[in-house]
């Protein structure tokens, strides 16, 4: 049966589509009519719309079994997006997906989301997680740790930062365990996801299989060990601002926190995944690779 895709021209809808297409009818929900030819390229039926238009989105997710959600974002220029992007666009999808009639639900969401977060972005994604648990559909959330692969927002930035010409600079302590997730294993998640034929329900936890400090991170990238400055959130704003970029705090605040999986079940163990190392997936994404 035919699968909708909400925020199908992000990076990782563009490696998720061609994978579903393979299967079947995929829909691609888009709001910008510029970034249909290569999901049309693909395979994929693309419906250009805004999530907040339900009457046009219901109708797009006519007769689809599944909606897999991956509208939203943490790199937004305003602290006062973080709630509509993340939190609206997914209220707005089960909105239309239950006057569809879909079956499935499938959230992407980030670890550490909780409605009590002090952190907007973090809130978001929990208030939506409450949302599509209430919704009385089937459903799946899945909680990622930061997504690399290419053209990956989060990849880029850590790129950017391991090739200052002085000095390294690194949003936090340093510290900071992360385990990134290759964005063909998020992908074959979620078509997994999408393709057991039993019920689909709960939220699971998906993370690279191998853990670095931040620092340690940044080395592997710049392929050398190198001196590093370390910066809180705010002063990294600050700093960002005499540059002429304008960084959320919300989202530096996020890059300064553990990105690990957390205490609910692995989703590789529930959807049967075997899990790309760091090392590889970086190599595969166009990074050459120095030392750990």
């Amino acid at each position: 049966m035919p699968v909708v895709v909400t925020g199908a021209s992000g990076c990782i809808g563009a490696v998720l589509v061609p994978m579903l297409v393979e299967r079947g009818e995929v829909r691609a929900l888009i709001r910008n009519d510029a970034a249909a030819d290569p999901l049309r390229a693909a395979g994929a039926k693309v419906a250009v719309a805004d999530l907040a238009d339900t009457a046009t989105v219901s109708t797009a997710m006519e007769g689809a079994h599944t909606v897999i959600h991956l509208a939203g974002g943490l790199y937004l220029s305003g602290e006062d997006a973080y709630e509509a992007a993340n939190l609206g666009t997914v209220r707005d999808a089960l909105e239309a997906a239950g006057e569809a009639e879909v079956s499935r639900f499938l959230l992407l969401s980030y670890t550490g989301a909780s409605p009590d977060s002090p952190n907007p972005y973090l809130r978001a994604k929990g208030l939506a997680e409450e949302a599509v648990r209430g919704s009385g559909i089937e459903h799946l959330i899945l909680r990622s740790t930061h997504v690399y692969g290419p053209r990956q927002a989060w990849l880029d930035r850590m790129r950017a930062a391991a090739s200052r010409a002085v000095a390294a600079t690194v949003v936090g302590t340093g510290r900071e365990r992360v385990a990134p997730t290759y964005v063909e294993d998020v992908a074959r998640a979620l078509l997994t996801g999408d393709d057991r034929a039993g019920a689909v329900e709960g939220t699971f936890a998906l993370q690279g299989p191998d853990e670095v400090t931040a620092d340690e991170l940044i080395d592997l990238l710049a392929g050398r060990r190198r001196r590093k400055i370390h910066l809180p959130p705010a002063a990294a704003r600050r700093a960002a601002r005499l540059m002429g970029q304008r960084l959320s705090l919300t989202m530096l605040e996020v890059l300064a926190m553990d990105s690990l999986a957390e205490d609910v079940p692995a989703a590789q163990d529930e959807l049967g995944l075997s899990l790309t190392p760091l090392r590889e997936g970086l190599a595969a994404s166009g990074v050459p690779v120095g030392v750990a």
